[in-house]
């Protein structure tokens, strides 16, 4: 019996602290809910009405009428609240890169007469570092503003919003709670930067080189210089003023061919990632892959995306730089998860890699479990050499690993007939504005002691604005 009683006393309890709602308004963009605060105030009318009930006197009547006016008092004002105070958050400048700052301007209007004792913010946002949940106070029928920033340090698709709005009435019995819907998403692209030559494919040679061993030499109409005529060339490709003039029979080199694929491979496994904060091998390694969509699409080559990460996400081979966007917007979001392996990704691209493609995988991965995959994608296409790795040294993010781990695990692939390169943390330098310059306020000081703005952020649309007014219905 006493442990009866102990288990309804615990679920009595838990039942009286849990919200309960008494009333409720929904519409499209915001949810609006009057909740019980505290129990105590309902217990007690309860109490002093059954008193009355028995005793019928003039004491247990101005009590229960007193009890009964609070209560319906504290609903009365709580519906008056719902109807006449609401929040709203304008996004006034938004972010584009890292590095951009982000500032939103927030509103707390009080359309009542009584004035708001307290109003809780509460910001669901996930920008790292940014949220704009505080407590605010209002008199009647004013509007108060104020501002919120943050300098954005990372990559990728971030909400602003949902967000609620909790507010108190005078009694303390009941509360407003306002939940808006309205989500807005900020896309932060990633950093670029300048990459040493050697990593980039193609290197040192111009015109139809055929760097990507084409069945066919595709004919571009762009003719960079010439060279001596050797056996087999077309004829129609000579060209005749050379020739003319040196004696010798001389043609024309066309530009590379434009109908070159190259797929770039980053590694989004989690086990093979090191370091700490913003300069770990995952940030630099996408970094590394938008830098090299970038110079491989100023080539004119057709640049695709295969990324095994928290989801598989595949881009294909598009040319022109306005695809670059579409590679950044692909990249922005994707971060390294567990049991995601390389070897796996490999096996998974190799049916998207035609035999004229080149694929450049960049991984710090020093495990040779996935060298059969990206083998089994060499050969397939007739030819070894035409998979190239870009080996970030996980020493220079800070890993535990032997002396000279990356050279050996370099000639490892040059045992397989791989074409790799070193890249250490030092060798990456990000360049500053590729998107435009960086935007965050900037002021300066006149002689005067004004203050002037030099510069100010990007300026953003606002957050969807609040609804019409709900129609309200009350929560049997």
């Amino acid at each position: 019996m006493k442990k009866l009683f102990h288990h309804w006393w615990r679920e009595f309890r838990r039942w009286i602290r849990e919200p309960r709602i008494i009333w409720r308004a929904d519409n499209e963009l915001v949810q609006i809910t009057i909740e019980v605060q505290h129990w105590v105030p309902f217990f007690a009318f309860t109490v002093v009405f059954l008193w009355y009930i028995v005793d019928p006197t003039a004491v247990a009547l101005m009590s229960a009428v007193m009890l009964g006016g609070v209560l319906l008092a504290a609903f009365l004002l709580s519906r008056a609240i719902a109807r006449g105070v609401e929040g709203q958050r304008r996004l006034r400048f938004a972010a584009m890169q890292v590095g951009d700052e982000l500032e939103e301007q927030i509103f707390l209007k009080n359309k009542t007469l009584l004035p708001v004792i307290w109003a809780e913010y509460l910001d669901r946002s996930n920008i790292p570092g940014y949220t704009v949940s505080s407590a605010r106070a209002a008199d009647a029928d004013t509007q108060i503003d104020w501002r919120a920033h943050t300098v954005c340090t990372r990559r990728g698709v971030f909400a602003l919003g949902p967000w609620e709005l909790r507010i108190g009435e005078p009694f303390g019995i009941l509360m407003v709670r306002q939940l808006y819907l309205q989500k807005q998403d900020i896309l932060v692209y990633p950093p670029l930067a300048v990459l040493p030559e050697q990593f980039l494919p193609h290197r040192g040679a111009l015109g139809d080189h055929r760097p990507l061993n084409q069945p066919l030499r595709a004919e571009t109409i762009a003719s960079t210089t010439v060279r001596s005529y050797v056996p087999g060339d077309p004829l129609r490709h000579i060209h005749w003023r050379t020739s003319a003039r040196r004696g010798d029979p001389f043609v024309k080199v066309f530009a590379p061919e434009a109908a070159s694929n190259v797929w770039l491979v980053p590694d989004f496994d989690s086990a093979d990632h090191v370091g700490e904060g913003d300069d770990n091998s995952q940030e630099v390694m996408v970094t590394v892959v938008a830098s090299l969509a970038l110079t491989l699409l100023q080539q004119n080559l057709s640049v695709g995306i295969f990324a095994s990460a928290e989801n598989e996400t595949v881009v294909l081979p598009r040319q022109g730089q306005t695809h670059l966007w579409t590679i950044l917007q692909a990249l922005a979001p994707l971060h390294a998860a567990p049991g995601r392996t390389l070897e796996d990704g490999l096996q998974r691209a190799r049916g998207l890699v035609a035999g004229n493609d080149l694929l450049i995988l960049v991984t710090p991965s020093l495990r040779p479990d996935w060298l059969a995959a990206l083998r089994r994608i060499s050969r397939s296409r007739g030819s070894t050499g035409r998979a190239e790795v870009v080996l970030l040294d996980p020493a220079s993010f800070g890993a535990d690993v032997p002396p000279n781990a990356a050279e050996s695990f370099l000639a490892l692939l040059a045992e397989q007939g791989i074409t790799a390169n070193i890249l250490r943390r030092d060798d990456v330098h990000l360049v500053s504005g590729y998107y435009g310059e960086v935007s965050r306020w900037e002021f300066s000081v006149t002689g005067t002691g004004r203050a002037v703005a030099r510069r100010a952020p990007r300026t953003a649309n606002p957050l969807a604005e609040p609804a019409s007014p709900p129609r309200w219905k009350t929560v049997e």
